[in-house]
């Protein structure tokens, strides 16, 4: 991953600004400030991936400035020839990575930019070997193009069927970009419709029946670092125009206050559902979607990434307390299905595995567990051939049981919400669950 870091120095002598800013010509841009208040005004309305900032400025002080650096999730170098412990102290104590001497900082400062790079390069490498788990070339160059970029005040858009990994990745790309942030994750499709208005902008106190105390909403707390909305095509209409206009001015009125609140952060959104066949239908508003898609990032179904399917068995082996082996017949099965559930259902199926009778796991069982030794029934294709064939009653128990592991897969094994989803009663659910032999 090539480095293309911005940096802000602040430092009030001329040619010691200069002096940095030779040094750290080849490794990005540079911007800089001369005093404590030109500082906070470039912190204020910039991100910057680190920060060089040295302690005596005039009339002000750069110890002062720590804390504000950090908490934008800047990595923070101070750069002095004022070398009193204590104050060397209170600088790490404030968050401050490093404190370098001002007279060797030719030879040092280089060292540690590179340092803070590997680290960057050195997560990326681990999350896609223990978290993001993949060897899709495309997906790793495109993964990679995105932590190259200043998230900060940007848009992020991830699209890709259920159970692709869409908030793991939202997640993941904000631990490599700015860890040192607040990420603030809401679900939109597990808040009611009419809580959504309080859940986001938050809510004074007396501000409806129920509202006890004040609450902060998540546009607030999410200030300085990442919002993440999951199942965003989910939103009703109303809510996106009431974000769109807090997004574009950067302020809002929580439910009941008559003092806006601003908040500044990187917003990163996520859904399952075609946004386009949403706004032909007018379900989700144009507007609104161009202003969430500064960046725009798809997930492929598991299904286009067979070879990652063999790295993703063997992850999941190892997760399990209880060992269990493959025969490699029995995994070719599985790298030929076509797991519409994707990375979900994949890892309950090896769930299911860890907790089966046997620790050896073979070609039968697999073809029994994902349901081959039958042909799969559509509702609309051969209904009649299998009805006559077999009976009704086998008929409405095969799409029973897959409507129920759709459900399962679709709601993240969340009963309550699948028995709402099926519109069905929980004896119901539950003895199809039972004829089915079907783990929760």
């Amino acid at each position: 991953m090539k480095p293309k870091l911005s940096f802000l120095i602040i430092e009030d002598d001329k040619y010691a600004r200069l002096n940095l800013f030779e040094i750290l010509r080849p490794f990005g841009v540079t911007d800089e400030a001369s005093d404590q208040e030109s500082a906070e005004n470039k912190l204020n309305t910039g991100h910057y991936d680190v920060v060089i900032t040295d302690i005596e400025l005039g009339n002000g002080s750069g110890v002062d400035l720590i804390g504000r650096i950090t908490r934008k999730g800047s990595h923070c170098i101070v750069v002095s020839s004022f070398e009193c412990e204590e104050t060397i102290e209170k600088c790490y104590t404030l968050g401050a990575r490093h404190f370098l001497s001002k007279f060797k900082i030719k030879d040092q400062l280089p060292a540690y930019i590179q340092k803070f790079i590997n680290s960057r390069n050195s997560l990326f490498d681990k999350i896609i070997k223990e978290d993001f788990i993949t060897q899709d070339e495309e997906l790793i160059q495109e993964m990679k193009r995105l932590c190259d970029i200043n998230w900060k005040g940007q848009t992020l858009f991830i699209s890709g069927p259920t159970g692709t990994g869409k908030s793991l990745l939202g997640k993941l790309i904000h631990e490599i970009t700015h860890p040192e942030a607040n990420l603030v994750h809401l679900n939109c499709s597990e808040v009611a419709e009419n809580l959504l208005e309080s859940e986001l902008f938050g809510h004074e106190k007396g501000a409806f029946t129920g509202a006890d105390q004040k609450k902060d909403g998540k546009l607030k707390l999410a200030h300085g670092g990442t919002l993440f909305l999951d199942e965003v095509a989910t939103m009703p209409m109303a809510m996106q125009q009431k974000l769109l206009k807090a997004l574009d001015e950067k302020t809002f009125y929580p439910v009941g206050a008559s003092i806006p609140v601003r908040a500044e952060f990187t917003l990163v959104t996520a859904t399952c559902e075609n946004i386009q066949e949403k706004i032909s239908k007018k379900e989700f508003r144009e507007d609104f979607f161009h202003r969430i898609t500064g960046f725009q990032f798809h997930l492929k179904p598991l299904s286009d990434r067979p070879n990652d399917i063999e790295l993703l068995v063997k992850h999941f082996q190892r997760l399990s307390p209880r060992r269990f082996v493959i025969r490699p017949e029995a995994l070719e099965l599985l790298k030929r299905y076509s797991w519409s559930g994707n990375i979900r259902e994949l890892r309950k199926t090896c769930e299911r595995f860890s907790q089966g009778i046997t620790g050896i796991i073979d070609e039968a069982l697999v073809s029994k567990m994902l349901g081959l030794e039958a042909p799969r029934i559509s509702m609309k294709e051969n209904w009649e051939e299998h009805v006559f064939q077999h009976g009704l009653r086998s008929y409405i128990s095969q799409i029973e049981k897959r409507a129920v592991e759709e459900s399962m897969i679709r709601n993240q094994g969340k009963i309550t919400a699948c028995i709402k989803d099926l519109k069905i009663s929980s004896s119901a659910f539950y003895r199809i669950l039972q004829e089915n032999k079907l783990q929760l």
